[in-house]
């Protein structure tokens, strides 16, 4: 799995590449952890999931953590570039309503 955070003066962005799966999900945790323990306070949290293949429940649950802390500051989330699949999987568990769009 890749993960690539970038930020400007009101946008955090997290792009995910490969799997999110029960083995790479603790990555992905950590650098949620870590973009919001900076103190910067963003308006918008987006997840860039254009190069993710597979995401399990385990990615669910880091997605729920990052929803709660975005939710914490204030701040909305949105997703881009889910394929098909990754959508379907959104769709179906009700992810897709964590996002705005």
């Amino acid at each position: 799995m890749e993960i690539h955070v970038s930020e400007d003066a009101n946008t955090l962005t997290i792009a995910v590449g490969g799997s999110l799966n029960t083995n790479t999900a603790p990555e992905l945790e950590q650098a949620v952890e870590t973009a919001f323990s900076t103190g910067t306070s963003y308006q918008e949290v987006v997840f860039d999931f254009s190069n993710l293949d597979y995401i399990s429940s385990a990615g669910l649950r880091v997605l729920m953590v990052a929803y709660k802390r975005a939710q914490s500051t204030g701040a909305g989330m949105n997703l881009i570039g889910a394929s098909d699949d990754v959508q379907e999987v959104l769709d179906i568990t009700g992810f897709s309503e964590l996002f705005e769009r």
